[in-house]
């Protein structure tokens, strides 16, 4: 019978050994964040994840040109990082919004999800941290206090693009509809908490889609 697989393999970072789980990309870093910051259950918006992975592949491209990076490494980051901001590795970024250290938690744990893809990308053993390493490769010319609000600016600039302005369209046009459908209903019109001229429904509405 063949032998079933380990539910968890061995990472190590600079505190030493720590179990995760075996089909998860992170790392010893989030691990301990998980423990160290057990707390809500509101987790990171998947929007500043995906930035985050957006500025990685950004970075190691800027990195090779400077030749701060070697290409071959440059291109597994940025392979494993498009992963990241394209939402396809959504299920190995587990922390909460709770942290301490300006973001520190998170920003290690998409290093440490780049670099173990970028490892598996090449054939090698995760949590090997060879031939990317999270902290000397993926985090290179990087800084936290830089990366997090630039994130923070990225996944803002998307969300209102991508959901809030669609929404409010939406709404627009809901209320313009109601605005026609309304057009032959009077009611009294209301000013300094008094009635006022009549006016009709789909007039009032009118004002809430010019809004």
């Amino acid at each position: 019978m063949p032998e079933d697989k380990p539910a968890t393999r061995l990472e190590r970072d600079s505190l030493g050994e720590v179990e995760v789980p075996a089909g998860r990309y992170y790392g010893a870093q989030t691990a301990r964040a998980l423990t160290l910051f057990a707390i809500g259950r509101e987790r990171l918006p998947l929007e500043l994840i995906h930035a985050l992975g957006l500025l990685k592949k950004v970075a190691a491209l800027v990195n090779l040109e400077l030749g701060v990076l070697d290409r071959d490494r440059a291109e597994l980051i940025a392979r494993a990082a498009e992963e990241v901001a394209s939402g396809a590795l959504d299920a190995h970024f587990p922390l909460g919004v709770w942290m301490a250290g300006a973001g520190t938690p998170a920003n290690m744990n998409v290093n440490e999800v780049v670099a173990n893809r970028a490892i598996e990308l090449a054939g090698g053993v995760l949590g090997s941290k060879s031939p990317v390493h999270p902290n000397d490769h993926v985090n290179l010319s990087q800084s936290t206090n830089d990366l997090f609000p630039t994130a923070m600016h990225l996944a803002a600039a998307g969300g209102v693009t991508g959901r809030l302005i669609p929404a409010l369209s939406g709404l627009r046009q809901a209320l313009g509809a109601k605005a026609e459908a309304w057009a032959g209903i009077v009611k009294t019109g209301r000013t300094h908490l008094m009635d006022a001229v009549p006016l009709t429904l789909g007039q009032e509405f009118s004002g809430y889609e010019a809004m």
